[in-house]
């Protein structure tokens, strides 16, 4: 359970990430594996000029994910969905017969569920016995 404190945070970190873009939430992300902003620039690909002339807002979000990394990973994620959905339905369109299977079922099962499935109920072909033990020293409630 969060406290209070965890939770002002939580909510801080969530309304400055919505205001950030991409790039800026990738270096708050790299900048938690790197000592400088330097180093976490060169990670992931941008100039040092770059991460320096962010605002305070970036900078702000560094330190609260120190505390909270699961909510940059969420924003991240929705911030990914359409893109990877993107990716997924292009498989529809793969010149593999197999793919193409793989997606349409995956996308069917997302929107209407799995197919029923049969449940054995046997063990090893043989059907499972069932015993019920009565304990004489369990007082009956009447029902």
């Amino acid at each position: 359970m969060q406290t209070n404190a965890e939770n002002r945070t939580s909510d801080e970190l969530d309304a400055i990430l919505d205001e950030l873009t991409i790039d800026q939430i990738r270096f708050v992300i790299a900048r938690q594996d790197c000592s400088t902003d330097r180093e976490a620039a060169k990670m992931i690909g941008l100039s040092e000029g770059t991460v320096y002339r962010w605002g305070g807002e970036v900078k702000r979000a560094v330190q609260l994910m120190i505390h909270d990394g699961v909510i940059t990973a969420l924003k991240l994620r929705r911030r990914s969905l359409a893109k990877a959905m993107a990716v997924k339905v292009k498989g529809l369109d793969s010149k593999d017969a197999r793919l193409q299977q793989n997606v349409s079922t995956e996308i069917i099962e997302w929107e209407l569920g799995k197919a029923q499935q049969a449940v054995d109920l046997t063990s090893n072909g043989e059907p499972i016995r069932l015993e019920v033990v009565w304990d004489e020293s369990t007082p009956e409630t009447a029902t």
